[in-house]
């Protein structure tokens, strides 16, 4: 029924909108400019910074199949142009299920060591730089069934365990006793925490019995990154897959059975028969950055835009001039309409902290009050296509060597319906979403990693590299 509900619901966007054919990001479908028929015209935009609001801030939660989707750790401290970042995780680890023991015989459990270990899936920024990671016992309940915002907060108190390192390691295989481990970062725990955790039990009214008397007892873990001392420098975010089998709280203790001693482990998980929470709190911090300065409003617009994925920022993008074209040309035969836009790079450029793959572009109906896509140009088939719509992440290097970055969006279809069909000539919004959703239209799609990716842009009325609108047209 969902399905239904989206491919109608598309189905009307694309009716409202003359058919004209897609360049599919294609030159090759466009005719010769000849300056005689077919014309190429670059419009003037005007551009302002905006944050998003936090109404507009991602659910970190779990994905379709159940699983958690990747939560971000660690702190970005050295951004001159976006400020700092913060991203923590809270996550419950539990046992696998209830009742639950270690052995039968505990009077015989010796622990050797505790470890809370996560799985890491990648890392954006200085993988070199190196950061502090506390971990915490969290005093307030996480709720399994609760999709937490990037700006949940929960409280902790006593510090378990630290550990300072550079996330180049993550990538590095781990050897263990009798085994080698890759991509996992491992922290251990205090020794006292382990044991009491070890000793208890699954009798009535013990931790062990249930879940709800485990979750009373331990409520959770929050991992923190640390911004003083070796954490100072810290400059990356990691990714981290909760779901993932090598995630947990490991146990290495030794028990005393018929006489001998065996060496054990056991792992608490993160997913169980009984699930477990999560939240990721992922702060941005733009005090002393270059990009407060351009957050006022401002009449004539931002000469350079500061676009930083979700939880991030985003572009305002009017095209005045559209209107005037409009009035000039007539009803004219759209090829081509691009909203071309380049990174204007720093001195020197942080290559660390690279740009977003993806840029994407929306509008907002003031009269539905809703938000829609440009459903024509970007869906072509009833989903996202991102080489229909563009935004596409493009490197190009500049006769001195350095690399910049440039975007096109495509818009051709709604730049027609304004000039044959009357349609408002609206703001655009552009911005470099983790989630899109569209709940009037049941419509809810991922374009790039949570909280990755940030790039300077020339705005409007940028000198050297401004944003334009690129119209490729026919007089008819």
């Amino acid at each position: 029924m969902r399905s239904l509900v989206i491919a109608f619901s598309l189905l009307l966007l694309l009716s409202n909108c003359t058919k004209i054919k897609t360049t599919d990001l294609g030159a090759d479908l466009i005719p010769p400019i000849d300056r005689v028929s077919t014309f190429d015209t670059l419009l003037p935009v005007i551009t302002d910074n905006l944050l998003l609001s936090d109404s507009a801030l991602p659910l970190i939660g779990k994905d379709y199949s159940g699983k958690a989707t990747e939560h971000i750790l660690g702190s970005i401290t050295q951004d001159p142009l976006f400020g700092k970042t913060n991203a923590t995780i809270f996550l419950e680890l539990k046992p696998p299920a209830y009742k639950y023991y270690f052995e039968n015989v505990p009077d015989s459990l010796s622990l050797d060591s505790v470890i809370l270990c996560m799985k890491w899936n990648r890392t954006w920024g200085d993988t070199l730089a190196a950061q502090t990671i506390d971990v915490f016992r969290v005093t307030e309940p996480i709720r399994r069934d609760t999709a937490y915002s990037t700006k949940a907060q929960f409280t902790y108190s006593t510090l378990l365990g630290t550990r300072t390192f550079t996330p180049s390691i993550l990538d590095d295989s781990i050897p263990l006793r009798t085994h080698k481990v890759v991509n996992q970062l491992r922290i251990r725990l205090s020794d006292a925490f382990g044991r009491d955790l070890l000793l208890q039990d699954s009798a009535d009214g013990r931790p062990f019995a249930n879940d709800s008397l485990y979750r009373s007892y331990l409520k959770g873990f929050a991992m923190v990154p640390r911004t003083t001392g070796a954490g100072a420098t810290a400059n990356a975010l990691m990714g981290m897959a909760l779901s993932d089998t090598s995630t947990g709280l490991i146990f290495y203790y030794r028990c005393i059975k018929n006489g001998k001693t065996d060496t054990l482990s056991r792992r608490f998980p993160f997913d169980n028969q009984l699930l477990s929470g999560s939240a990721n709190r992922i702060l941005r911090d733009r005090k002393g950055s270059e990009m407060e300065k351009y957050l006022a409003p401002s009449v004539t617009g931002d000469s350079l835009l500061y676009l930083q994925t979700t939880p991030g920022t985003y572009a305002q993008v009017y095209a005045p001039a559209l209107t005037s074209f409009k009035a000039s040309k007539g009803n004219v035969l759209i090829h081509l309409a691009e909203l071309v836009a380049s990174e204007v790079l720093e001195n020197p450029p942080a290559r660390f902290l690279t740009p977003p793959n993806l840029l994407y572009a929306d509008y907002y109906d003031s009269a539905a009050k809703v938000r829609l896509p440009f459903g024509p140009d970007g869906f072509p088939t009833g989903t996202y296509d991102p080489s229909s719509l563009g935004g596409l992440k493009k490197t190009t290097a500049t006769p001195g060597g350095l690399a910049y970055t440039a975007y096109g969006l495509y818009i051709t279809r709604h730049v027609q319906s304004i000039v044959s069909r009357n349609r408002p000539n609206v703001p655009i919004t552009v911005y470099t979403p983790y989630l899109v959703s569209y709940s009037q239209l049941n419509l809810f799609f991922g374009v790039n990693p949570l909280a990755t990716g940030r790039v300077r842009l020339g705005g409007g009325s940028h000198r050297s590299r401004p944003m334009k609108l690129r119209i490729v047209y026919t007089r008819i």
